[in-house]
């Protein structure tokens, strides 16, 4: 049976109030939100007054977003933070295109992450990746440039010319599984993965075929949206959740068949971060 999703913030979408952590999820709380998905500020804050304001207003703690080379290097001292608001889920929010150039270096990645993911298990913890467009990109090994893209070079170099190889040579197998995201996917056990739908979009692919493919392992809906503003090479810029290029309202009802227990809404550069609380809200009501 179908079960609605519930309503949470990306709390990345506030860091321009100036106030304190526990101050904003009161904020949020009194809009309607039931959980919070923490970002930059959770490491700063005392954790002792953000776990009071969240027993005081009920609020969940979803997640924490945290830098992958941050839980590497520190991972006892963010996991005791994390234990301290009563959360047990960790994302990584971004890797760059580089780590999926090739096969290889998607094959070292999801190593890596699952050994990570069991280090956190040991501390009672999980571990998701966000999914942005990076990953998306072909791995270049598939159209016979495995050896040059191993060399050292910038990542971003091996990302035009991945760019360049999807928007021109688009094969009839081009589908998700054939991506880096494809290959992590099918590399890991132990990894889960938060879906971040407007960003996938700008990737060319439906965020429904990104929800199929990971199944069980979808943890978590993020609910944001973008525009092109450059074809090649391809720019795109977060706007609020249904002012892009997404299709919101078939992602919305997709949620519903995933059984995923939260929708976070992200608006990555609003005009007015106080009202962008009230019209993530909103949006995430259109689910009913």
């Amino acid at each position: 049976m179908e079960s609605r999703p519930r309503s949470a913030i990306q709390l990345h979408t506030l860091r321009d109030i100036d106030e304190p952590l526990p101050e904003t999820i009161r904020r949020v709380a009194n809009a309607g939100f039931e959980g919070v998905e923490f970002a930059g500020r959770f490491l700063e804050a005392d954790p002792y007054a953000v776990r009071e304001a969240l027993d005081e207003t009920g609020v969940e703690p979803v997640a924490v977003h945290a830098d992958l080379r941050e839980m590497e290097g520190d991972l006892e001292s963010l996991a005791d933070r994390c234990h301290r608001v009563g959360c047990d889920h960790l994302v990584i929010p971004h890797l760059g295109a580089g780590y999926f150039r090739t096969t290889t270096h998607a094959d070292a990645l999801a190593r890596r992450l699952d050994a990570l993911a069991n280090r956190l298990d040991s501390h009672g913890l999980r571990l998701s990746y966000h999914i942005s467009k990076g990953p998306l990109l072909p791995l270049l090994d598939r159209f016979g440039l495995g050896v040059p893209a191993n060399l050292p070079s910038p990542g971003f170099v091996w990302e035009r010319v991945a760019e360049a190889i999807d928007l021109t040579v688009r094969g009839t197998d081009r589908t998700v599984r054939t991506t880096g995201l494809g290959r992590l996917v099918s590399r890991t056990d132990d990894l889960t993965f938060e879906v971040d739908v407007g960003w996938v979009t700008a990737g060319g692919y439906d965020p429904v075929d990104v929800f199929d493919l990971l199944g069980d392992r979808l943890s978590l809906i993020h609910i944001a949206d973008v525009a092109r503003t450059r074809r090649f090479p391809p720019a795109f810029r977060s706007v609020t959740p249904g002012e892009g290029i997404l299709d919101l309202e078939r992602v919305l009802r997709a949620s519903r068949e995933t059984g995923v227990d939260w929708l976070v809404f992200e608006d990555d550069h609003p005009s007015d971060p106080e009202a962008a609380i009230y019209r993530g809200r909103a949006t995430l009501d259109r689910l009913d």
